[in-house]
C-alpha cells in the first residue's frame, strides 16, 4: 500500500527527532507532536507531501498493477 502524504512527513519528522532526540521516543507522544505539526501546515507546505505522495502511489500501481486494498 503507498504510503500517503502524512506518512511521508511523519516518518521525515522521526528521522530528524531521532537524530536530535537521540535514542528512543515515545510514540504515542511523538505522533500527537507530529499531528498537530501536520495540522498547522499551510497548503503551500503541504503541497511538497502531496506530490511525493502522488509520485509514490504512480510508483506503486507500475509496480503492483494488480494491487487492491483490502482492510
Amino acid at each position: 500500500r503507498p504510503e500517503n502524504a502524512f506518512i511521508l512527513f511523519r516518518r521525515h519528522c522521526c528521522k530528524d527527532w531521532a537524530k536530535t532526540a537521540g535514542g528512543k521516543q515515545c510514540q504515542r507522544v511523538l505522533s500527537k507532536l507530529i499531528s498537530r505539526k501536520w495540522r498547522a501546515l499551510s497548503p503551500r507546505e503541504r503541497a511538497p507531501w502531496e506530490a511525493l505522495a502522488k509520485t509514490k502511489k504512480k510508483e506503486h500501481e507500475a509496480q503492483y498493477p494488480n494491487y487492491v486494498y483490502r482492510p
